[in-house]
């Protein structure tokens, strides 16, 4: 195993790495989708390495320290994410910068945003992005968490779960 200790499968900072592999296998059309990071210095390099795979609007509202930014991409890396030392040394500059744990979570209007702005910043499948358009053109603005978990076939437990994303 080219990259990990001798004896171990793991290395330790790859459970929440594991975890973030799900959730880029949970939503492989956010790959497509046009990025939602923040303007800065290592954004383009953040794109093109990170983007080359998965996408990066994924983890936009993802918030983590420079130490666990640099177990992501040391976990990304041993994945087989290619790109040099200082490449990766400027996303972890990037995301440590712009996604810290201080950084606010970018937040989406329920009643504003179009299917891609809800499936990318909701981290919602896009079925369930174009149900929520659907059902605020037809039935009006939505007011409150209740009122957007009328929508059919939304999730309670995803809707839940980003309600610190959500404006009305």
């Amino acid at each position: 195993m080219t990259g990990s200790q001798p004896g171990r499968l793991f290395p330790s900072t790859s459970i929440a790495g594991f975890a973030f592999i799900a959730l880029f296998a949970a939503l492989p059309a956010a790959a497509q989708q046009k990025s939602k990071l923040p303007e800065g210095p290592g954004r383009a390099t953040t794109e093109k390495l990170c983007g080359s795979c998965h996408g990066t609007n994924i983890f936009v509202n993802r918030r983590e320290s420079r130490e666990g930014w640099s177990g992501v991409v040391e976990d990304m890396i041993q994945r087989g994410a290619k790109g040099d030392d200082d490449q990766w040394g400027e996303v972890v500059d990037y995301l440590s910068e712009h996604l810290s744990k201080s950084t606010p979570v970018a937040r989406v209007n329920v009643n504003t945003a179009d299917e891609k702005d809800l499936a990318a910043g909701l981290g919602l499948p896009d079925s369930q992005a174009a149900a929520i358009v659907k059902y605020r053109e037809q039935n009006g603005k939505f007011k409150t968490i209740d009122d957007l978990l009328k929508v059919p076939g939304i999730k309670a437990a995803a809707v839940q779960s980003k309600k610190g994303s959500i404006d009305f």
